[in-house]
Order: structure tokens, then sequence, then C-alpha cells
């Protein structure tokens, strides 16, 4: 994606379902289930490359 990172939830080629957020006034991403219902891991720091491959879910 381009522009701005924005908080939702994204589809991503390697990591599957991730929430992007802020958190401390951090950017981060966090893993989800497929159907985006449960945290499979802990927030991340998000970095442009993760941005750049997401698309909206």
């Amino acid at each position: 994606m381009d522009g701005p990172f924005r908080d939702g939830m994204y589809n991503h080629p390697n990591l599957g379902v991730i929430k992007i957020f802020t958190k401390n006034g951090e950017w981060v991403y966090q893993c989800y289930t497929s159907n985006g219902t449960k945290p499979l891991s802990t927030p991340k720091p998000l970095d442009q490359w993760t941005w750049v491959m997401s698309e909206e879910f």
C-alpha cells in the first residue's frame, strides 16, 4: 500500500491476516487467525516493507 499507515485489518502475503494500529504512540502490527478474530502474536514494530505488501482485509 502507498501512503501513510492506517489502522485496520490487512492481508499480507507472508504473515496472513494482520492488524495494524498504534500502541504507545508507535505503529505496530499483530498477526491474527485467517478470519481475523483471534491474535496469534504479540504486537511488533511496523516497517515500511510490511505496510507496502499489505492489502485491506
